[in-house]
């Protein structure tokens, strides 16, 4: 079965958007709905060329690299997740896609709710890969980045040998081509002061500042959801996959044993066949279980969105090392029972979509 792969540049309101299709043979047709793919932090559209041949046998398949991502455009923007969640929406807008399946790896995760809050009703299934916006765990090293605010510091050649060795570590199953390839998309300038930015909104000391409480109570009703997970996953802990049973009923769950942060490149075979009959067959919308709450600002209507502009550096860059203490400090059990407390209920005002 011959599947075709193409690449598309076109401009928008935060620049040239990158993106690559794929499409089924033509002897066999379109039977599903498209699918829209949405990358994380650091990464490209090319994250997704082991998954998306297996999707694309009956249906049309695009990803996008986002803004400061990958091929697209780097503008002085504000990066912030709702930020990305317009220019995603506003590409599958120009592609014409009024019903599809949206499906957010990581922090696309998170982009990927905001585009179902911004889309509603037009988005028919949600899937979530190791997706951020769940909980507030996340590695140390995101945290000590959005904190300090040096990883716009960074001079293009170090983006690419930093991402290059994160890429050895993390793994994800990139070929040497691969690796290659988004380290010289990350050498870009102006990859620094995207990834910087969206760390900084997104993140904070305690962690991510999003969580999916705040996108349940923000829609009428939810798509049917499935979220998929690696047991080894060493960006964001795999407990957040039995939140997510924890806080909604009738959700697919599916956790995979040897896979990392990549379930979608490291258990393809496995994830592929379940995801399809997430897409093709019958699936009731989640439910709210009862008792699940979200954080208190949720509750509320959202604030007026702020015109953005850009901080001064030196407020960009403020910090000091009592604020990193925190960070340092050997956590307890009663300090995680509060933090997962405070993920339900006592979490600042997030950022709005």
């Amino acid at each position: 079965m011959s599947i075709t792969c193409r690449s598309h540049v076109r401009s928008f309101s935060a620049g040239e958007v990158h993106w690559e299709e794929w499409s089924p043979p033509r002897n066999g047709g379109e039977r599903g709905r498209p699918v829209v793919l949405v990358h994380g932090l650091s990464d490209s559209c090319r994250t997704w060329n082991r998954l998306a041949p297996a999707l694309a046998a009956g249906r049309r398949v695009v990803a996008l690299d986002l803004p400061g991502h990958g091929q697209s455009a780097r503008p002085d923007a504000p990066y912030k997740v709702g930020w990305y969640a317009g220019v995603v929406a506003e590409w599958i807008r120009a592609l014409g896609l009024d019903d599809f399946d949206l499906i957010g790896h990581s922090f696309g995760g998170s982009i990927a709710m905001c585009v179902a809050i911004e889309r509603p009703g037009r988005v028919h299934r949600l899937a979530l890969v190791a997706a951020g916006g769940i909980g507030s765990e996340v590695a140390l090293p995101l945290r000590f980045a959005a904190v300090t605010g040096l990883l716009e510091l960074a001079v293009p050649a170090l983006m690419g040998v930093g991402t290059h060795a994160g890429m050895l570590v993390l793994g994800g199953n990139f070929n040497a081509a691969e690796r290659r390839h988004l380290a010289r998309v990350n050498a870009r300038p102006g990859t620094a002061r995207a990834l910087s930015r969206t760390l900084r909104h997104a993140v904070d000391l305690r962690g991510q500042r999003e969580h999916l409480m705040d996108f349940a109570h923000r829609l009428p009703e939810i798509p049917p959801l499935a979220v998929y997970w690696g047991d080894r996953d060493p960006v964001i802990p795999v407990r957040h996959a039995a939140d997510v049973e924890r806080y909604l009923d009738g959700v697919t769950v599916r956790r995979f044993a040897k896979a990392g942060h990549y379930p979608h490149r490291e258990a393809v075979n496995e994830l592929a066949p379940d995801l399809l009959r997430f897409l093709d067959e019958p699936r009731p919308a989640p439910r709210l279980r009862a008792g699940a709450r979200a954080p208190r600002a949720a509750v509320a209507p959202p604030p007026p969105r702020p015109v953005w502009q850009p901080a001064p550096a030196a407020a960009a860059r403020s910090w000091s090392l009592r604020s990193l203490v925190p960070l340092f400090r050997p956590a307890s059990p009663q300090d995680d029972g509060a933090a997962r407390a405070t993920d339900l209920g006592s979490r600042p005002p997030p950022v709005p979509c």
